[in-house]
């Protein structure tokens, strides 16, 4: 008579997305009890444990195959065999053990799994198992991944934050606590003003402004840690860090990027700046007029009592790094440099009504210069004939049964004379192809500089830093700081509508088209534009 088994009943539930729809541990004891009594098992244990199975190492779980192979039982109770084994080591464990008859018996509500068995199909559903946690795990990453991608920070809402319980899986957002957004951002406000300390703000809070977490328990006050935490949180400005990568959120800001910068250089060690560039107007190409050293833009953020908020000072000062010379030039503000860049390109301005008549001389000029230009086109095309009737008469002189011994023209004759043709041929063909863009490149050059002219102090007026950068390149070269004053070496367009504007509003009270003789517009306004205009 064999002796009867012995058996533990392992419970598992995990809070794991993968077993939320698994009975809890108390309906699966209730259960187990219900199926020992059919079938007649012995129960030794019940061991009971919250945790996924989806790695090795779970305690209660090792507890039980460690009582297995001292032989304190030799058979499994289990609601599925998916409780056992969610991955390969533990699955591979129970596998052997059933195989070495340490283990005799895993039992199901549905099947018995014994020794003696195939052990091939305990095999695929263990595989089955970790299949299905490997393929959850992916889907559940790219969800996450794609909720990022669309400025939704995955996980639970910074304080000040609530995460939105209603909407469908996926497209749930973050969104505003009415309550404790405006206590939050009132810390922030404390913090930027540099009067108080993070511990002191953090009393201010749980005391005065009765801020509570509401993580586990709804009247726990926030600790020192929690203010540091909420000080360094860039989410509060608008950005998240998700899986090593940083994204814009959609949420609503309770900061700008300012006030944060300034709360880290407040924070010392405890802050962690949030790296950046930020482009400024005119950086790297002004030269200091006194050390010869490149001119760059500083921008200091501060807090005002007055305004109660962050204001931006942007000042351009000599970099002053050569070694040996002492260099005295002083800071110059970005609106002096600003309005002194304005005067310069005011110099160089047109008024819309000249540029309209300016533009009918070009065409009429184009006209003069595109008749030309046939002529020399016909002259070329001439020559390029000449020099194809040239080239095949050698050919011709070359190949003739005459010339079969070589005696009118040598093969390195024939090769220096066909090699100079064909030189002469490539050099004509350049030429008409230049003839053939001469006349529009030029047409083009010079109806940019009028228009640049016209419209020029209107574009800087309104354009952004990069823009007022763009345009300053476009005026010249070789531009100076010296005693708070910016020389600049005028382009040759420019400084010939300089010169004659300059000189046109010495003899004229106005700038009315009819002033001005259609010859004095041409050598006026018309020379030759000899530099692409850069920006």
């Amino acid at each position: 008579m064999s002796t009867p088994l012995r058996y533990f009943a392992y419970l598992r539930k995990s809070t794991d997305a993968e077993d939320r729809q698994v009975q809890s541990i108390e309906d699966q004891q209730k259960e187990m009890t219900k199926l020992a009594e059919l079938f007649g098992i012995n129960i030794v244990r019940f061991y009971e444990e919250s945790m996924s199975a989806k790695a090795p190492g779970r305690p209660i779980f090792n507890e039980m195959m460690n009582d297995i192979k001292k032989g304190k039982a030799n058979g499994i109770l289990c609601w599925k065999i998916n409780r056992l084994a969610r991955n390969p080591v533990d699955g591979g464990e129970i596998q052997w053990l059933l195989q070495q008859g340490t283990l005799q018996s895993i039992q199901t509500p549905g099947r018995e799994y014994k020794t003696g068995d195939n052990v091939l199909m305990m095999s695929v559903e263990l595989g089955m198992a970790n299949q299905f946690v490997l393929d959850l795990s992916k889907d559940v990453k790219r969800g996450l991944n794609s909720k990022a991608e669309k400025g939704w920070r995955p996980g639970l809402a910074p304080i000040g934050y609530r995460n939105d319980r209603y909407e469908e899986k996926g497209n749930k957002k973050i969104l505003v606590d009415s309550e404790k957004f405006p206590l939050v951002k009132k810390m922030w406000d404390l913090m930027l003003t540099g009067n108080y300390t993070v511990p002191k703000i953090i009393e201010i809070a749980n005391e005065k402004l009765g801020l509570r977490t509401g993580f586990k328990n709804k009247n726990q006050k926030l600790c020192i840690c929690h203010g540091y935490k909420i000080f360094t949180n860039t989410f509060y400005f608008g950005e998240f860090e998700y899986a090593g990568k940083t994204y814009e959120g959609n949420h609503e800001k309770m900061i700008t990027i300012e006030e944060y910068d300034h709360v880290q250089k407040l924070l010392g060690r405890y802050g962690k700046p949030r790296p950046k560039t930020k482009s400024l107007p005119f950086n790297g190409i002004i030269r200091c007029g006194e050390c010869g050293c490149s001119i760059t833009a500083d921008e200091k953020i501060k807090y005002v009592k007055s305004i109660k908020g962050m204001k931006s000072y942007l000042f351009h000062r000599c970099t002053k790094r050569k070694t040996g010379i002492k260099c005295s030039q002083k800071p110059i503000s970005f609106a002096d440099l600003q309005n002194q860049i304005n005067q310069i390109v005011d110099s160089i301005s047109l008024p819309e009504t000249l540029l309209d008549f300016a533009l009918d001389v070009l065409n009429k000029e184009n006209v003069c210069e595109s008749a030309n230009r046939n002529i020399l086109i016909k002259n070329q095309q001439k020559a390029l004939g000449e020099c194809i009737k040239k080239i095949d008469n050698l050919i011709k002189i070359y190949i003739c049964p005459a010339n079969a011994d070589r005696e009118f023209i040598s093969d390195e004759e024939f090769k220096d004379q066909k090699a100079g043709l064909m030189k002469e041929k490539s050099s004509i063909q350049r030429e008409l192809k230049n003839l053939d863009e001469r006349v529009n490149e030029w047409i083009e050059l010079t109806e940019r500089t009028f228009r640049f002219a016209t419209y020029a102090k209107y574009w800087f007026s309104k354009a952004d830093y990069k823009g007022k950068t763009a345009i300053l390149r476009a005026l010249g070269s070789d531009f100076i700081l010296k005693d708070g004053n910016i020389s600049i070496s005028l382009a040759k367009p420019y400084k010939i509508i300089n010169e004659n504007m300059v000189k046109i509003n010495a003899e004229n009270d106005t700038l009315e088209p009819s002033i001005f003789g259609l010859n004095k517009a041409k050598t006026s306004l018309l020379e030759p534009v000899s530099v692409v205009l850069s920006g």
